[in-house]
């Protein structure tokens, strides 16, 4: 959970509440804390509900792919949400030219820069 390494990070240099607010959106703590409170594969849902190898779902898109691509992958493609990535790295570039009205932020997982 690298992204708990950097939410930390910035709890502890925040200077205070309004100081740490301004740097983490309401959004990102509370996916921080549906993180915590569900277990680290918490976020791994969006890649097991538009995979359709699992068997809960590969019926639903063999019968109706093109239904299941809208009414599953879609809305998740189009949700206003804040995309992680790595600083420099092709997701990123990936990122912001696929997805432009998703905003994006770099973080380093706790690494040291090299």
């Amino acid at each position: 959970m690298s992204g708990f390494t950097d939410w930390a990070q910035t709890v502890a240099d925040s200077e205070d509440a309004a100081d740490f607010r301004s740097r983490v959106t309401d959004s990102e703590n509370v996916s921080m804390w549906q993180s915590l409170a569900f277990k680290p594969n918490y976020k791994a849902a969006y890649c097991m509900a538009v995979c359709p190898a699992g068997e809960d779902v590969l019926g639903p898109y063999l019968d109706d792919r093109r239904g299941f691509l809208g009414n599953v992958v879609k809305p998740l493609q189009d949700k206003v949400e804040t995309l992680y990535v790595r600083e420099g790295s092709a997701a990123k570039a990936y990122a912001e030219r696929r997805f432009p009205h998703k905003p994006v932020k770099e973080v380093d997982g706790g690494y040291p820069k090299r």
